[in-house]
C-alpha cells in the first residue's frame, strides 16, 4: 500500500481536460485582475478629479471673500466722506490720510485709495509712486473704458468695477468706484485700487504644493495660469462679482496622474504573480485529488467508527447522569425554595435586602477579624422614574429584570449582587487586593449601559450611575459605608451621571450644597429669582435674526449665579422642573407678545421642555395651548425644543403631532448626542434639528466631527428639515458652516445670550434693516 502510494504520483499523467481547465481558469483571472485593476484605476482618476474639485471650490470662495472684503473698503470709504462733508464741512488732506492709512498698511492687496471732487483726482493715498494721479479727470481721461466707467459710476449710487487692468502704475489691478452725491447734486468720485496677484495668493490659487494646476480669467482675460485648461476637460467653477464675473479652470498636476499609472502597473503585476501561483496552486490540488479522495475516505470511515462507540458509551453515561440529578433535585428543592422566597427579590430574581443585610454584616464581622478589605457598590439607575412616569410600572418591571440580568456578567469572584429596593441595586465585591479591582469593576459595570434594553421589541437607553466605599479604610460599621456609598453615588450623578465615583470626605460638603440649592429652588420661583435670556439666531443666507432661543438663568439671594448645569439636574431628580418649566414657557411666549405690541415683527421663541413635562399626567398639549391663549401669542411663533430621546417615545409622538397640528413648531435638541433612530425621525412631526456644540468645537481640529456635521447637513436637506447649528464662535467655525450650507447659527460668534431689554434693542436694529453677515 505505502509502495502504491510513494510511485503513484510518478504513473499519474495530467488530462486533456485538466489542462482545458486549467486554460480557461486563468483567462478569467487574468480577465478579473485586469478588469478591477482597470476599475480601480478610474475609480483613482475619479477622486483625484473629486479632490480637484474640492480645492478649486474652496479657492473660488476665498476668492469671492478676498474681493468682497476688499470692495467693502470702498463703501468705509465713501461713508468717510459723507461724513465729512455733512453740515457744509470739507474734507481736509490729513484726514484723508490718517483715514486710508488704516487699511493700506493691514490689508494686502491695496494699490490707493483716492477721491476725485467733481471727477478731478485731489486725495490720493499713499502720496508716494501716485504722483501721477493728482489731477485726473476721469470725465475726460483719454481712455475710453475709464471714461465710460467714470460717466456709468456718476449716473449711479451703486458701486462700479472696472479691470482687471494694466495700471499707470504698473501691474494688473481692479478699480472700484463710487459716486458721492451731495443733496442730490453730484460732488465727486471715491476709488480705489486693487492688486489682482496679492489678492490671489491670500485665495491660494497660485499655491503650487496643493497638487492642482489652476487659470483664472476675469471677464474673458486670462490673469493667471494656462489658458489651455479652459479649452480642455476640466474642473471650472464661477466668482460672480456685482459687475463681471471670473472663471477658475483646474486639473490635478501631472506627477499624480503619473503617480496613480505607476500603481496600477505594479498592482498589475503583483495580480499577475499572484495569478500564476494560485493557478499553480490549482494545478497541484486537481492532479493529486486521486490521491486525497482515497485518503479521505479511509479516514472518514475509521472516524464513523469511533463515533458509533463513543456516542453509545455517552448514551450510558447521560442515563446515569439524569438518574443522579433527579434524586439530587428532590433533595434540594424543597430548600431551595424555602430560601428563594425569604432572600430573594420578587420582580428580578436577584438578592433582596434582607439578603443584603445579612451578608454585609457577617463579611464585615469576618473580613474585621482577618483584617482584610472589600468594597461596597451602591448602583442605581438614572432617570428611572422617568420611565415608571411616562411609560408604567410594568415597563419599570421588565428594566429592572433586564439590568439585573447584565449586572450579573462581570461577576466571576463571588461578589454577592442584590436589588435592595427600587431602581437600587448593590455588589459587595469579597476579595480587594488593591483599588485596581474596584476600578476595572466599576467601569464594566458602566459599560453594561451602554447597550439599548430591549422592552415589548422598543429599544430604550437607560444609565447608571455608582457609589462606592471601602471597608474598613472609609468605616468599619455597616450603615455608615450604605451612607457613604449613597453619597459617591449622588457625586456620580452630579458629574454627569453614567458614571462611577469611589467615596472620599469632600462628598459630604458636596452633598450639603446640593441639599441647600434643592431647598433654594423650592423658593425661586416664588421669590422671583428666575430670569429668562434670549439668544439670537442667525439665518446665514441673509443675515436676519430668525428667532431667538429662550435660557434659564438664576441669581441667588445669597450664593449669587448659579450655572444651570448645576441646578437644572437638581431641578430634574427633586421634580421641581414641572413648575419652572411651565413658568419659562409662560414668560417666554409673554415676551415675545410683548415685542409684538411694542411694533416689533413677529418672531420664533425656541423653548426647551424637560422630559417630565411629557408625563401623562400633566397633559403637555393642554398646557401649551392655555399658555398660548393666555398670553395671545401666535402658535406659529413657538418653537419647542426636545431631546432625541424624548423623540424616541411612542407616547410623546401624539403629543407632539397634536401641538404640530395646531402650527406650534418642533425641534430636536443636541442632535447627534444622544441614541436616534431615523425611522423615528422620519415619522415625527420635526420642523428643525440642532447640530450640537460638542460637534461645532471640533470644526479645524478633529475631522470625524466635520464629517458628523456634513451627514446631518445632507440628511436635513433631503428631509427638507431646518438645521441650526449651535455654540459657534469662531470664524473657522462659521465658514465650514456656510460652505456646508448650514441654514442657521447660534453662539458667541455674534451673541451671547440677552436679558430682554437688550435682545429687544438688539431686534429693533434688526428690524430696522440691519444684518450682520
Amino acid at each position: 500500500m505505502d509502495t502504491r502510494s510513494q510511485h503513484a504520483p510518478l504513473r499519474y499523467k495530467t488530462s486533456r481536460r485538466i489542462w482545458l481547465l486549467i486554460l480557461l481558469i486563468t483567462i478569467l483571472l487574468g480577465s478579473s485582475f485586469y478588469w478591477v485593476t482597470g476599475a480601480y484605476s478610474r475609480w483613482m482618476h475619479k477622486d483625484l478629479d473629486y479632490d480637484a474639485s474640492v480645492e478649486l471650490g474652496a479657492n473660488a470662495s476665498s476668492l469671492t471673500l478676498a474681493l468682497e472684503r476688499r470692495m467693502l473698503l470702498s463703501d468705509g470709504l465713501k461713508a468717510f466722506v459723507d461724513t465729512s462733508l455733512m453740515n457744509g464741512s470739507t474734507l481736509s488732506h490729513e484726514q484723508f490720510d490718517r483715514f486710508a492709512s488704516n487699511f493700506v498698511h493691514t490689508m494686502q492687496g491695496i494699490r490707493n485709495l483716492s477721491v476725485y471732487p467733481g471727477g478731478i483726482a485731489e486725495y490720493v493715498y499713499p502720496l508716494a509712486s501716485n504722483e501721477s494721479i493728482i489731477g485726473l479727470n476721469l470725465l475726460a481721461h483719454k481712455d475710453l473704458a475709464i471714461r465710460e466707467n467714470a460717466e456709468r459710476t456718476k449716473n449711479t449710487s451703486q458701486k462700479t468695477i472696472l479691470g482687471p487692468i494694466e495700471l499707470t502704475q504698473g501691474g494688473l489691478g481692479i478699480l472700484t468706484r463710487q459716486s458721492i452725491f451731495i443733496n442730490n447734486e453730484f460732488w465727486g468720485f471715491v476709488s480705489i485700487v486693487l492688486d489682482v496677484p496679492p489678492i490671489l495668493a491670500e485665495a491660494g490659487v497660485t499655491n503650487a504644493n496643493k497638487g492642482i494646476e489652476m487659470a483664472v480669467r476675469a471677464n474673458g482675460r486670462m490673469i493667471y495660469g494656462n489658458r489651455s485648461l479652459f479649452e480642455r476637460p476640466s474642473q471650472l467653477t464661477t466668482v460672480n462679482l456685482s459687475e463681471g464675473t471670473w472663471q477658475l479652470a483646474a486639473v490635478p498636476t501631472t506627477a499624480k496622474t503619473k503617480w496613480i499609472d505607476t500603481k496600477i502597473r505594479f498592482l498589475r503585476l503583483l495580480c499577475s504573480l499572484g495569478c500564476a501561483l494560485l493557478i499553480y496552486i490549482i494545478y497541484l490540488q486537481l492532479t493529486q485529488k486521486h490521491k486525497l479522495l482515497e485518503m479521505v475516505k479511509d479516514r472518514t470511515g475509521n472516524l464513523m467508527t469511533a463515533n458509533t462507540q463513543l456516542a453509545a458509551t455517552l448514551d450510558k453515561l447521560s442515563e446515569a447522569e439524569d438518574q443522579l440529578r433527579k434524586q439530587y433535585l428532590l433533595l434540594e428543592g424543597s430548600e431551595r425554595n424555602l430560601r428563594k422566597v425569604a432572600f430573594h427579590d420578587t420582580v428580578t430574581g436577584l438578592h433582596n435586602r434582607m439578603f443584603f443585610q445579612d451578608r454585609l454584616d457577617s463579611i464585615i464581622i469576618s473580613h474585621k477579624s482577618r483584617e482584610e478589605r472589600f468594597a461596597l457598590f451602591f448602583i442605581d439607575l438614572d432617570q428611572f422614574k422617568l420611565i415608571n412616569d411616562t411609560l408604567g410600572h410594568s415597563y419599570g418591571d421588565m428594566l429592572l429584570q433586564e439590568v439585573g440580568q447584565r449586572l450579573k456578567q462581570p461577576l466571576v469572584q463571588g461578589e454577592a449582587l442584590s436589588r435592595i429596593g427600587g431602581d437600587e441595586f448593590t455588589i459587595i465585591l469579597p476579595m480587594l487586593s488593591d483599588l485596581t479591582q474596584v476600578h476595572e469593576l466599576a467601569q464594566q459595570l458602566v459599560n453594561l449601559f451602554y447597550e439599548p434594553f430591549l422592552l415589548q421589541q422598543v429599544e430604550y437607553f437607560v444609565t447608571a450611575s455608582i457609589g462606592i466605599t471601602i471597608f474598613p479604610d472609609h468605616s468599619q460599621d455597616a450603615d455608615t459605608l450604605m451612607k457613604y456609598a449613597d453619597a459617591a453615588m449622588y457625586q456620580a450623578k452630579e458629574e454627569g451621571k453614567n458614571t462611577y465615583r469611589i467615596y472620599d470626605e469632600t462628598l459630604n460638603a458636596d452633598l450639603q450644597q446640593k441639599m441647600y440649592i434643592k431647598n433654594s429652588l423650592r423658593r425661586a420661583l416664588d421669590h422671583q429669582e428666575f430670569e429668562v435670556f434670549y439668544q439670537p439666531q442667525i439665518e446665514l443666507a441673509t443675515g436676519r435674526i430668525t428667532g431667538l432661543e429662550a435660557l434659564l438663568r438664576w441669581t441667588h439671594p445669597k450664593i449669587g449665579p448659579i450655572s444651570p448645569e448645576v441646578f437644572i439636574p437638581i431641578a430634574e431628580e427633586s421634580g421641581l422642573m414641572i413648575p419652572i418649566g411651565e413658568w419659562v414657557l409662560r414668560t417666554a411666549c409673554a415676551q415675545s407678545k410683548a415685542w409684538q405690541d411694542a411694533g416689533l415683527p413677529p418672531i420664533t421663541i425656541a423653548v426647551n421642555l424637560s422630559a417630565r413635562q411629557f408625563a401623562p399626567r400633566y397633559d403637555l398639549a393642554a398646557q401649551v395651548k392655555a399658555i398660548l391663549a393666555e398670553t395671545g401669542l401666535d402658535p406659529a411663533c413657538l418653537e419647542l425644543e426636545i431631546t432625541e430621546n424624548m423623540a424616541m417615545h411612542d407616547n410623546n409622538a401624539a403629543v407632539l403631532q397634536e401641538l404640530r397640528s395646531d402650527n406650534v413648531r418642533v425641534s430636536i435638541d443636541d442632535f447627534g448626542t444622544h441614541y436616534s433612530s431615523l425611522s423615528y425621525l422620519k415619522r415625527l412631526p420635526v420642523d428643525k434639528i440642532k447640530i450640537d456644540r460638542s460637534f461645532v468645537i471640533g470644526i479645524g481640529k478633529e475631522p470625524k466631527d466635520e464629517a458628523i456635521i456634513l451627514a446631518m447637513l445632507l440628511l436635513a436637506k433631503h428631509m427638507e428639515l431646518t438645521i441650526i447649528a449651535e455654540g459657534v464662535e469662531t470664524s473657522e467655525q462659521l465658514a465650514f458652516l456656510q460652505t456646508g450650507e448650514c441654514h442657521e447659527i447660534q453662539g458667541y460668534f455674534y451673541y451671547p445670550p440677552k436679558s430682554a431689554e437688550t435682545a429687544q434693542q438688539i431686534l429693533r436694529s434688526h428690524a430696522e434693516g440691519l444684518t450682520i453677515i
